[in-house]
């Protein structure tokens, strides 16, 4: 198995691509390293690990599992525990993430929280149990849920896309696509890729790109850096080569990128560097100041 700046524009809708995993159910990622992690280098460079944090005790019994976590526009991260169907809001501190909302008991509504992502006023998450997505209010509150069971009944990771203004959602029963809906959860069209085993995927806003996590054990344990069009455009080793368990859910924030993963029995997250990673050409578009609703701006470049 195997979740952001919001941009104010917003272009109509642009091809998305997105992967999808082998069906199997939540599995707890390979016990790894000391949660000391490994020696960081002297000079960052794509992909290098510059930090870790666990989870407070509450909200995160030993041995439970984050799975999710998605970036809430202001430097924090919601995060969505499989284990005890909840979410809640961290500041992302070393070595122990600092709680500032929740946790939210969901289990009415999500039994099995797998990904989560979020805009505005409401968190969305996928719930692999239901084969839908819940929405909730910031305050956990349940609003409504819209299914996903015609495109996929295990939906893993999943990213909210500021310039479509649309969902996209992983399939993780092993058909390497990724769903396209509207945030009332309409249903826009699939997308294909090429990761074996694609689990957690969020959105870049400073790159105008995706991070997908290719996980395992059935997986590469690769991170791949996507383009809009969700054409790879780079990649680098994930968590178990880094000396960790295999990860999760994906998040960035500015030059970091955050994933999910399990140290012996403690949830954590690594931290890696992408400050070097490419930016999409599309940023352009948006850099020349396209307000949102200029689809001639965004039909220019996508045939």
């Amino acid at each position: 198995m195997r979740a952001f700046t919001l941009l104010t524009l917003s272009v109509g809708v642009l091809i998305g691509l997105q992967a999808a995993w082998a069906a199997r159910p939540i599995e707890q990622p390979v016990t790894a390293v000391s949660i000391s992690g490994p020696q960081l280098p002297a000079t960052e460079q794509l992909g290098q690990v510059v930090g870790s944090f666990t989870f407070p005790n509450p909200p995160v019994q030993p041995t439970q599992n984050v799975v999710g976590i998605a970036h809430d526009g202001d430097g924090h991260l919601y995060c969505a525990n499989f284990n005890d169907p909840q979410f809640f809001l961290v500041n992302p501190a070393e070595p122990v993430a600092q709680l500032i909302g929740g946790p939210f008991d969901i289990q009415a509504n999500s039994t099995s929280p797998v990904g989560i992502t979020t805009y505005g006023s409401h968190v969305y998450i996928g719930d692999t149990d239901g084969d839908d997505v819940d929405v909730y209010g910031l305050d956990g509150s349940y609003v409504r849920s819209f299914s996903v069971a015609s495109q996929t009944g295990f939906p893993e990771g999943i990213t909210f896309n500021p310039i479509t203004r649309h969902l996209y959602v992983v399939d993780g029963q092993g058909g390497l696509e990724v769903h396209e809906f509207t945030l009332d959860g309409s249903f826009v069209q699939t997308h294909s890729i090429v990761p074996t085993s694609p689990d957690g995927l969020a959105f870049d806003p400073d790159r105008c790109s995706y991070w997908l996590y290719d996980g395992g054990p059935s997986g590469t344990d690769t991170v791949r850096h996507l383009d809009l069009d969700f054409i790879e455009l780079e990649t680098f080793p994930g968590p178990v080569a880094a000396g960790y368990g295999y990860g999760d859910g994906v998040a960035v924030i500015g030059d970091r990128l955050y994933i999910t993963t399990m140290v012996g029995s403690a949830a954590t997250v690594v931290i890696f560097d992408v400050a070097d990673a490419m930016v999409s050409d599309l940023c352009d578009i948006f850099a020349d100041g396209f307000e949102s609703g200029d689809v001639s701006a965004w039909s220019g470049v996508v045939p």
